[in-house]
């Protein structure tokens, strides 16, 4: 899929964020956010491209403790800002209700192909780069089947709730017996990728190896979010460029 030209400048730099993983448990990594989202606002385009939330029940099932970071990033659309949300592993179930609630497009597509500036470059959450992660790679196609999503929304909140802190715990003792390496991009996956879309930019998060990977094509990996720094992605119009955000 790609998209119609997107204009940014100096004044209106479009902005990228990924793997915030916000959740109230984490009350200063989401003041880092509010600061950032306050800096985002008359931004030419603010695209989040996965893990906006450490984990989504479903927006019928919202927690009222993160009512404020919802305020803000109405706030943003309301400045006259673009903002594009795209799916992570953890918040793969943010529906079109809360991106209109927010002013956001929903970008359902793994991959997508923007043209910033009449350059054109490949956004994606990452995930799907890591082919070495089979078990990983298993429970993702479960995840995003419809049925299992038809199934696990049908379930009452608390329920859900319970169902999400068990794959939450089974994740964490998944991710103990893995190797760093297997739970990086594949290099194969990340060739076919740029084969695929023929763009000399991909930009993705999710790996929480932040690193700008320069080449003949070139790899920008966006930052997780701390409580009190994030690596975060802006173009000018010109240049990209992976800078770090402390507030």
């Amino acid at each position: 899929m790609t998209n119609a030209n997107l204009a940014a400048s100096a004044d209106q730099p479009i902005l990228l964020i990924s793997d915030l993983h916000l959740a109230p448990e984490r009350p200063a990594t989401i003041e880092l956010a509010h600061r950032y989202l306050k800096h985002a606002h008359g931004a030419s385009a603010l695209f989040i491209i996965g893990d906006l939330f450490e984990y989504w029940l479903g927006d019928d099932a919202i927690d009222p403790a993160m009512q404020s970071t919802i305020d803000a990033l109405h706030a943003v659309s309301q400045s006259g800002t673009a903002v594009y949300l795209m799916h992570g592993n953890r918040d793969f179930l943010l529906g079109e209700q809360f991106a209109t609630q927010i002013g956001a497009t929903l970008i359902r597509d793994d991959e997508i192909v923007f043209n910033l500036n009449d350059q054109a470059v490949t956004l994606l959450h990452g995930d799907t780069l890591c082919t070495d992660d089979h078990g990983y790679q298993q429970l993702r196609n479960l995840l995003r089947a419809p049925a299992w999503q038809q199934d696990f929304l049908s379930k009452t909140v608390p329920e859900r709730i319970e169902m999400a802190a068990q794959l939450r715990e089974k994740s964490r003792e998944a991710v103990a017996d893995k190797s760093m390496e297997i739970m990086d991009v594949n290099p194969q996956a990340v060739s076919s990728a740029f084969e695929k879309h023929k763009t000399p930019l991909m930009i993705h998060g999710h790996t929480h190896r932040p690193q700008d990977h320069t080449g003949t094509q070139r790899r920008m990996v966006l930052g997780d979010w701390h409580d009190d720094h994030a690596m975060v992605g802006r173009f000018d119009g010109v240049e990209f460029v992976l800078e770090k955000f402390s507030g």
